[in-house]
């Protein structure tokens, strides 16, 4: 086996590889191609060309991943979406996540945990709607409970509804009580919010100076 041309795509960083003149695999950058030296003319046995493949799409996933976890904590199925949608193999992925597992860069609880931290932080919402968002995101059922134990009690949503009707509490006093009950109920439930508590959250936010 031969690599008999290297080429770089137009407009693009990609670095196109052809093996005995079929096009084999491509590579994200120069960098790349200098750190595996991997140049025009280099032959190789097959099982060298394979192993060397897998190392290549290691590195490269691993750029993506670190790229990927420097926004923010993330969880096990977002990094698992994100990797296979690259067209990673799975053997790679996982032994990707093993790696940063073992690292504790990979921790859905510790994901989850600063996940809800954040939502009742800056993006208040009922405990319903967190924890919805964390099944979507692949949290387990008993972290979940854990976490909701710790963080989401009935005082907490209670709070954030508040929060959230009192930033809007001049919108809404404009409006008659028929329609301002009604309109600030649907508000909060589309965040989430229990019923029982969005309506006890309008009555003390909206209307006890009324009473």
């Amino acid at each position: 086996m031969k690599i008999t041309r290297i080429s770089k795509r137009k407009n693009r960083r990609l670095f196109d590889i052809f093996i005995d003149d079929e096009f084999s695999f491509s590579v994200s950058s120069k960098k790349v191609l200098q750190k595996f030296g991997l140049e025009q003319g280099q032959t190789f046995q097959p099982d060298d060309f394979n192993k060397l493949r897998e190392k290549i799409e290691f590195f490269e996933a691993e750029i993506i991943l670190l790229q990927f976890l420097g926004y923010r904590f993330r969880s096990k199925k977002e990094i698992l979406i994100k990797l296979t949608s690259k067209k990673i193999s799975k053997s790679t992925i996982d032994a990707l996540i093993a790696k940063y597992e073992a690292k504790d860069f990979i921790n859905d609880e510790n994901f989850a945990e600063s996940y809800i931290l954040d939502l009742i932080t800056h993006h208040p919402q009922g405990n319903f709607a967190i924890k919805q968002k964390l099944k979507q995101r692949g949290i387990s059922n008993e972290i979940i409970k854990r976490l909701s134990e710790e963080y989401l009690s009935g005082e907490t949503e209670h709070e954030m509804a508040v929060k959230e009707l009192s930033k809007r509490k001049t919108k809404f006093m404009k409006l008659e009580p028929r329609e301002r009950r009604n309109k600030a109920l649907a508000f909060l439930q589309r965040k989430g919010f229990s019923y029982t508590c969005a309506r006890e959250c309008i009555e003390e936010v909206l209307f006890i100076e009324e009473s």
